[in-house]
């Protein structure tokens, strides 16, 4: 919890010290709104006042010394005018203000030499009272002469008045708007932390080793899918630590199976080794058991191959014909001792593929050994092989009239590990590693089966070349006489 701490206040500071900044941005921009409307404002009443006086003085004064047009300045002037007016000669010289006053004249600023001039300007500053002012002068002219200027004075003390008054009401707002945001960031926080708080907490669960933790998906954001993800994966760890347990479970059994064998064969040997037909029975079975041990070794040895992606194939020309019926004739014996029909159904499938000999044959020997299997003990046990050409693809099936799989077994049959409900020994890696081995042989492995009907897989392979030599033929093994007149 201290990560996540940590980054919730990491987050709430961010949220309120990017709402900080945000409002003294805002709240700059407006006081300086505020201040520019004031001041304009204040400046273009100073100067709309100054010009219509001076304009009617100019206009309706009688002709003369600037002297002799001040009284009717005055007399004409608004007595509710607020701002000071200053009567000036064209030399500079203070004449009167509105006050009556004629001695106590304001500093003179640039705004009285431009209008000396002919202009109307404005100042705004500090004079030597240290107070603000803003000061507008206009020309008074007697036809196209100036001969004075009229000065319109005002104090700054108002406008400064009026900001400072909203300069508290807006910090006031300012600081209720950022304890809002305070309090919004926390819970933003609080709400963005939960599922990676719940993210902390399972995996902390799944560190300790449990798997049936699950992470809460909030929603579908880059969260909410990394969640997910969280779930499948520890839902693959189960899985794997169950069929590692299991695998585990099944080839100890495997294992011990034959080694008990082996070593009690072993031990009645030793302790009779004058009896011929006992030690002869005893070494058949140890050498049954000791090629069965390798087997599951060999298993053992390429799956961890596949899985690390070392098996490499040594592909070179094989001929399919050829292949099949070495295959064929590898399991007459077999098929005559099990008592197997094993037949063998070629087409137009003399063509070459490029593929490793060693390691078809491990696929092909590996699916004929499960049909043996499984159709022992059957009325009439049947053993096909069969190939026939798809377009530019080769297909060899092998089918049996065994006990056959249900559709759920179908669906696991290639699983690694998996042995479904029969009771025959292995690994149950077999149809795992063929599968493997074919997509290696940039193939395709197919099982179809029906439950008390039989198994049909399906290899199917590109080939290079074609050249046939007949249209089909047939191959058979035909099981013992006694089978026969059964079938009869």
């Amino acid at each position: 919890m201290i990560v996540a701490s940590g980054l919730g206040t990491k987050l709430s500071l961010s949220y309120v010290l990017i709402s900080l900044i945000t409002l003294i941005i805002m709240e700059g921009l407006f006081f300086f709104a505020i201040y520019q409307y004031y001041i304009t404002g204040m400046e273009q009443t100073l100067t709309n006042n100054a010009e219509a006086s001076a304009s009617m003085y100019s206009r309706y004064a009688p002709s003369g010394s600037i002297e002799e047009k001040q009284d009717f300045i005055f007399e004409n002037m608004d007595s509710q005018e607020k701002a000071l007016v200053e009567v000036y000669d064209a030399n500079g010289h203070f004449l009167i203000n509105n006050i009556g006053d004629t001695e106590n004249a304001t500093e003179l600023t640039d705004d009285y030499n431009a209008a000396v001039k002919g202009d109307v300007e404005s100042w705004r500053g500090k004079i030597d009272t240290r107070e603000a002012i803003m000061s507008v002068s206009v020309p008074i002219y007697d036809g196209k002469i100036v001969v004075g200027v009229l000065r319109y004075v005002s104090s700054m003390s108002m406008v400064n008045a009026l900001l400072k008054e909203n300069f508290l009401a807006v910090f006031m707002i300012g600081l209720v708007i950022l304890a809002t945001a305070a309090i919004i960031g926390r819970v933003m926080s609080a709400l963005i932390l939960r599922p990676i708080r719940n993210l902390i907490r399972v995996t902390r669960e799944i560190s300790k080793g449990n798997l049936e933790a699950k992470a809460t998906v909030y929603s579908n954001d880059e969260i909410g899918q990394l969640s997910k993800a969280i779930n499948r994966m520890t839902d693959e760890i189960a899985q794997s630590y169950k069929t590692k347990n299991d695998f585990i479970s099944s080839i100890s059994h495997e294992l011990r199976t034959p080694l008990t064998s082996i070593n009690g064969w072993a031990e009645t040997i030793e302790d009779s080794p004058e009896d011929v037909e006992t030690t002869r029975m005893g070494m058949e079975i140890i050498s049954r058991e000791t090629k069965r041990m390798i087997r599951l070794v060999n298993d053992l040895l390429d799956f961890s191959k596949l899985q690390s992606h070392r098996i490499v194939l040594e592909l070179e020309p094989i001929w399919m014909n050829d292949f099949l019926e070495n295959l064929y004739n590898q399991f007459l014996p077999r098929a005559a001792q099990d008592e197997v029909a094993l037949r063998l159904h070629l087409g137009n499938t003399d063509v070459m593929i490029m593929a490793d000999d060693n390691r078809l044959s491990q696929v092909f020997v590996n699916i004929l050994d499960n049909a043996f299997k499984f159709v022992k003990g059957r009325a009439y046990p049947e053993v096909i092989i069969q190939a026939h050409m798809l377009d530019d693809q080769v297909v060899m099936t092998i089918e049996d009239n065994g006990p056959g799989m249900s559709s759920e077994e179908l669906l696991r049959v290639k699983e690694k590990f998996y042995k479904g409900s029969s009771k025959q020994s292995g690994t149950g890696l077999g149809l795992s590693i063929a599968n493997e081995i074919v997509a290696l042989h940039n193939g395709t492995f197919y099982i179809d089966s029906i439950r008390g009907v039989g198994t049909k897989v399906s290899v199917v392979l590109p080939f290079e070349d074609s050249t046939t030599d007949e249209d089909s033929y047939d191959l058979a093994s035909e099981p013992p006489a006694d089978i026969e007149e059964k079938a009869d």
